[in-house]
């Protein structure tokens, strides 16, 4: 995904990372030459502790609500919002986004990810198989919203992204995904969410997945909505 975005990373100076989960992608970021600063902002403690072993201090981690940003106006020239946006609902989106504009300056650029949380699930169905995938489902994924809204989640961005005054922009980013990337994000984002009494069978469940999927890699497209202030 990154790659679909170097020229934008190469123009950057001050970086935020909206919903920085575990750190991923500031590992990038704060390797990428011109970045004078990196900011990751995340809800759960997890996730930051996480981000800092991948990042060490290289970058500023601050625990916040993503809503309700801790900053200047104009304080960034990239902000970067990867799986973020489907968190909120539908009366929430406009003034999230809007807020994250808030802190974007004049010549910046902010790019969001366009659709759901998905990725991670459709490569799991793949290598299971559909029945299995639905045993599976009901146990690690069952809290995980499901809303005919989502259908066309990247509608639904672009539209708060007009709203907030960005001209908005659609493209494709390919990027692979492995078992070890799955795994990590289930049991740091997902297995705290399952009930306790469940969450033997979902470790069992993971370690059956594993035995198929630990040497397998998908590619997936991610559409990216990228939004600027017009000139």
């Amino acid at each position: 995904m990154i790659d679909a975005l170097a020229g934008e990373i190469a123009n950057a100076r001050d970086v935020l990372d909206v919903g920085c989960g575990n750190g991923a992608y500031l590992t990038k970021f704060v390797e990428a030459a011109g970045i004078r600063t990196v900011t990751g902002v995340d809800l759960t403690f997890d996730m930051l502790l996480s981000a800092r072993g991948r990042v060490g201090a290289k970058c500023r981690l601050i625990r916040g609500n993503v809503a309700q940003l801790p900053f200047k106006p104009e304080s960034f020239d990239f902000i970067f919002a990867s799986h973020v946006l489907q968190f909120f609902a539908d009366a929430d989106l406009d003034g999230a986004v809007a807020e994250f504009a808030r802190c974007l300056q004049r010549d910046g650029v902010m790019i969001a990810t366009g659709q759901r949380d998905d990725s991670a699930r459709q490569t799991l169905s793949a290598i299971v198989g559909e029945e299995r995938w639905r045993e599976y489902r009901e146990v690690i994924f069952r809290t995980a919203p499901r809303r005919q809204a989502d259908a066309r989640p990247k509608d639904r961005y672009q539209q708060a992204f007009a709203r907030a005054g960005l001209r908005v922009e659609e493209r494709a980013a390919p990027f692979t995904v492995t078992w070890a990337d799955i795994d990590e994000w289930i049991r740091v984002r997902w297995m705290p969410l399952i009930p306790e009494g469940e969450r033997e069978r979902a470790d069992t469940m993971l370690a059956e997945i594993a035995k198929e999927a630990a040497s397998r890699s998908m590619t997936q497209h991610e559409p990216l909505i990228v939004g600027r202030w017009d000139s």
